[in-house]
C-alpha cells in the first residue's frame, strides 16, 4: 500500500494541486461541493471549473463536457459535502474509463465510514486498475480527531513519491500521530458510531420529510436542507440557533438557501423535530420536494 500522510486531508489536497497542476492546467469539480477545492486552486492561481449537480447529486455526465486538454485534476467529494449524496462504483469506474490516464481523479472519502449504500465505490479495488486515481481520507470525521489534523492519501507509488517530495516537514505532531494509531485500533468504536449515525440519520430524515422539508437523503453524518428562498432558510436557522441547536448556514460557503444539519443523538434530533414542528404549526411556508424528484 502506497500512502502519504499530511496535516489533515486539506493539506493533502493542497499538496496535490501544488505538485501536479501547472500554471496552464485546470482543475475540475462540482458546484455545491467541498469549498476547499476551489479555494486552494485560487490560492495557486489555477483555473477551477464547476460542473452542475442534478437533484443535488454529482453526476459523471455533467463532468465529461467540461474536460479539456488542460484538465489535470478532477476532485470528487464522495459522499459529497454538503449534500451527502454519493457517486457509485459504476459511475466512478465509467469516469476513469472515459478520461485520459493523464488526468488525476481525486476521490475525497472524508465521510467513508458513515456510508451504508452498497453501490459505494470500492476505490482500493479501482486503484489496481486505474493508477491515475488518488484516494484521500481523514481522521477528522468518524474518528473525531479534527483538531489534531491527520489525513492521508492512497495512490500509485509514483504519485505518492511526488507528494512526499513536496510534503511540509514536521507537519504531523507526536500527539496527532499517537491518537491516529490508537483510533485505528479501536474498530469497535467506529462500528458503533456508524450504526448510531445510520439509525439517527434515518430517524431525522424521515421526520423532516414528514414535515415537508426539501431534505436530501444522505450517506454522511449530516442532512442537507434546501429552501425556496434565503429568507425561509434564515428563519429556520434562527429558530434552531435561538434554542441552542447549532447547524451550518451554508451561506458562509457561498451557498444560498440551504442548511446542513449534523446528525445528533436521539435527544438532540427529537429537539430539532419539535422546534421545526412548532414552526410548521405557525404556518411557515415550506417547500415540498416532489416525489418524482427523489434520488434514484
Amino acid at each position: 500500500m502506497n500512502i502519504v500522510i499530511g496535516a489533515g486531508s486539506v493539506r493533502i489536497l493542497d499538496g496535490i494541486i501544488q505538485t501536479f497542476v501547472n500554471p496552464d492546467d485546470e482543475v475540475l469539480t462540482f458546484e455545491n461541493s467541498f469549498v476547499a477545492y476551489g479555494q486552494i486552486a485560487e490560492i495557486y492561481k489555477r483555473k477551477c471549473f464547476f460542473a452542475k449537480q442534478k437533484n443535488f447529486r454529482c453526476r459523471i455526465d455533467a463532468l465529461l463536457p467540461l474536460i479539456s486538454e488542460r484538465t489535470k485534476i478532477i476532485f470528487i467529494a464522495n459522499p459529497n459535502n454538503p449534500t451527502g449524496t454519493i457517486i457509485t462504483h459504476a459511475e466512478l469506474k465509467e469516469l476513469l474509463e472515459k478520461i485520459s490516464p493523464k488526468i488525476f481523479v481525486v476521490a475525497d472519502e472524508a465521510y467513508l465510514e458513515y456510508v451504508t449504500d452498497k453501490s459505494y465505490p470500492d476505490s482500493i479495488g479501482l486503484l489496481q486498475q486505474f493508477p491515475n486515481l488518488i484516494i484521500v481520507r481523514t481522521f477528522s470525521k468518524a474518528y473525531g480527531l479534527a483538531g489534531l489534523r491527520v489525513g492521508y492519501a492512497i495512490a500509485d507509488k509514483k504519485i505518492i513519491d511526488a507528494l512526499k517530495q513536496n510534503r511540509l516537514p514536521f507537519s504531523i505532531n507526536y500527539l496527532a500521530e499517537d491518537a491516529a494509531i490508537t483510533a485505528l485500533e479501536d474498530k469497535a468504536f467506529i462500528r458503533k458510531c456508524a450504526r448510531e449515525n445510520e439509525k439517527e440519520r434515518h430517524f431525522l430524515y424521515e421526520k423532516l420529510i414528514a414535515l415537508n422539508f426539501n431534505t436530501v437523503e444522505s450517506q454522511a453524518n449530516f442532512l442537507y436542507l434546501h429552501f425556496d428562498s434565503d429568507d425561509e432558510k434564515e428563519k429556520i436557522y434562527n429558530c434552531l440557533s435561538d434554542k441552542g441547536i447549532m447547524v451550518c448556514n451554508m451561506k458562509i460557503f457561498g451557498q444560498e438557501k440551504s442548511l446542513r444539519i449534523g446528525i445528533g443523538n436521539r435527544t438532540v434530533n427529537k429537539k430539532i423535530v419539535e422546534l421545526l414542528s412548532a414552526q410548521k404549526k405557525n404556518k411557515f411556508p415550506f417547500y415540498i420536494i416532489p416525489s418524482s424528484a427523489k434520488l434514484k
